[in-house]
């Protein structure tokens, strides 16, 4: 069925896989600032892993994207795309979920700073 998907329906942005330093904190669920690694990434969206429930998260409103310590680019409105349950392994006694979301608008300067933060993390195309 994905075939099928990619042949009809191609994404309009590739995606990249990031490297081990690219992160996200969203903002109001990660008080205090907790980063959160990024997936996958495309001028669309991304996609990442939290600890936590549905309902936490969809509490959130912004989100900021981060090499290390150094945020790249602040306040990024999103929608979420997809949010589904990740098996939990015995080490872990929390819920798991990957969720992806797509960017909201996104004036000129904030398109290009997203831009050069894919290019400087990026270490290969995920599709």
């Amino acid at each position: 069925m994905e075939i099928l998907r990619r042949l009809f329906k191609p994404r309009k942005h590739p995606r990249f896989y990031p490297c081990n330093n690219a992160f996200l904190v969203v903002a109001p669920y990660t008080s205090g600032g907790r980063k959160i690694q990024i997936l996958d990434i495309s001028e669309g969206g991304c996609a990442f892993i939290y600890d936590g429930t549905r309902e936490e998260l969809a509490e959130s409103g912004f989100l900021s994207l981060m090499v290390d310590d150094t945020p790249h680019l602040d306040s990024v409105d999103f929608a979420t795309a997809s949010d589904s349950p990740l098996p939990v392994t015995q080490n872990n006694s929390g819920w798991l979920r990957r969720r992806g979301v797509q960017f909201k608008w996104l004036g000129i300067l904030s398109r290009e700073r997203l831009k050069e933060f894919i290019k400087q993390i990026s270490i290969g195309c995920a599709s």
